[in-house]
């Protein structure tokens, strides 16, 4: 909002968490997310505004500490959770272009969305301010979505967008 002030003390410290599978087209196992490399993810998260730390490798997943929580990537799927002022929700079509220049034909399978209500909603980014901007942005890109509230809409409460788009 225009003319809103940021409080300099304040950190917002509820986490946007961001889920996204995703499927080979050609139905072979060659289609890996590892296969993106930092530099890549680098550029990625720039736009989320937050940047790695470390990063941290097993068979099955790299997991990366970020200025603003953590990231982890499997095979098929896509973890993102952060904090703060991050602007997560702007990199999803970043995201699908990256992964289909890298990784080649696919299709994203499932998406899920969530975080707990902001103590400081004004202080965020425009996209992120209200659940319906998020929902409404999610529902520009992906069909089939559902938009839930756990709790008291005038309390804490927990909100999350899951979009099954199909396998």
């Amino acid at each position: 909002m225009a003319g809103v002030q940021s409080d300099p003390h304040f950190f917002e410290g509820t986490e946007k968490l961001l889920e996204v599978w995703f499927e080979s087209t050609k139905g072979d196992d060659s289609f890996d997310l590892r296969n993106i490399g930092r530099l890549d993810w680098e550029h990625l998260l720039r736009i989320v505004r937050c940047e790695i730390i470390s990063k941290s490798s097993s068979d099955d997943m790299d997991a990366y500490v970020l200025s603003e929580s953590s990231m982890f990537i499997t095979q098929k799927r896509f973890i993102l959770k952060t904090c703060g002022r991050t602007t997560l929700l702007l990199a999803m079509e970043p995201l699908i272009r990256l992964v289909t220049e890298k990784c080649g034909d696919h299709k994203v399978v499932d998406v899920f969305y969530s975080r707990k209500k902001f103590a400081k909603p004004e202080q965020q980014h425009k996209i992120h301010r209200t659940f319906e901007d998020e929902v409404h942005h999610l529902d520009q890109l992906f069909k089939n979505g559902a938009a839930y509230t756990l709790g008291k809409i005038n309390k804490d409460c927990w909100l999350s967008d899951q979009m099954k788009i199909g396998a």
